[in-house]
């Protein structure tokens, strides 16, 4: 399954703050969560980003941003995290629903 995650970085927490958190996740070895392939993962200079990653089930997704949320509360100020399809492989089932509903 492929997800896309948009993130904000909560901007009222230090940028030391959010480094020991990263580091903590990451030497933890809890990040990449098990069984999440990240593909994409970017931030912009105004700390929100977004992660493109695969995954087998809903939990793993759910993992993706939960050891963050364990790891430092307040590390996020937004998340919006979803399934997606590539649009190539939307667009004709977009047009067999319209068709059928003539």
């Amino acid at each position: 399954m492929l997800f896309a995650s948009y993130w904000e970085l909560n901007e009222n927490m230090s940028a030391a703050e959010r480094l020991g958190i990263a580091q903590k996740v990451t030497n933890s070895g809890l990040f990449p969560p098990k069984n999440v392939k990240i593909l994409r993962w970017d931030i912009t200079p105004d700390l929100w980003g977004i992660t493109l990653f695969e995954v087998d089930s809903a939990a793993d997704a759910e993992a993706f941003a939960d050891v963050w949320r364990a790891a430092g509360a307040g590390f996020f100020k937004l998340t919006k995290t979803a399934p997606v399809s590539p649009v190539q492989e939307v667009m004709p089932r977009a047009a067999e629903l319209l068709k059928a509903l003539r």
